[in-house]
């Protein structure tokens, strides 16, 4: 069976579960709001013949297990999906896999980044279509 629900969303961060044959995989979608480095896209500067886009869009995806290789593919254009309405132009999109606690992953990742504790979200937020 697959199935995808979306667990969050603010002005600069979406996450969503994705079921894949019966695996699951959380994925984080941040707009950086920025200017990628050569650090973010983990290129060698020897190798940039252009000049680097005005804004980066990391996709984080988590799974309990490694990444089985035929769902790589759906789980890749999932997220372009997400974020195809972006001007790609204009954007970098950086997709990574992480192995571990989906859950953890996704606190861990809410405390560093926007300093906000996942399980004090208030119920009203989670009312509206967007948890701002």
């Amino acid at each position: 069976m697959h199935y995808f629900e979306r667990k969050l969303r603010f002005k600069d961060l979406e996450i969503w579960d994705i079921v894949l044959d019966e695996r699951i995989y959380r994925i984080a979608i941040m707009d950086e709001k920025r200017a990628p480095t050569l650090r973010d896209l983990d290129i060698p500067f020897s190798s940039i013949s252009e000049e680097l886009r005005q804004n980066i869009i990391n996709v984080k995806i988590y799974s309990e297990e490694t990444v089985k290789e035929e769902h790589i593919e759906k789980l890749d254009e999932f997220a372009k999906q997400l974020t195809d309405h972006v001007a790609l132009a204009h954007c970098d999109i950086v997709i990574k896999f992480f192995t571990g606690d989906t859950d953890e992953s996704i606190k861990q990742l809410l405390k560093e980044k926007y300093n906000i504790v996942y399980d004090d979200i208030p119920l009203k937020k989670l009312w509206h279509l967007n948890q701002d």
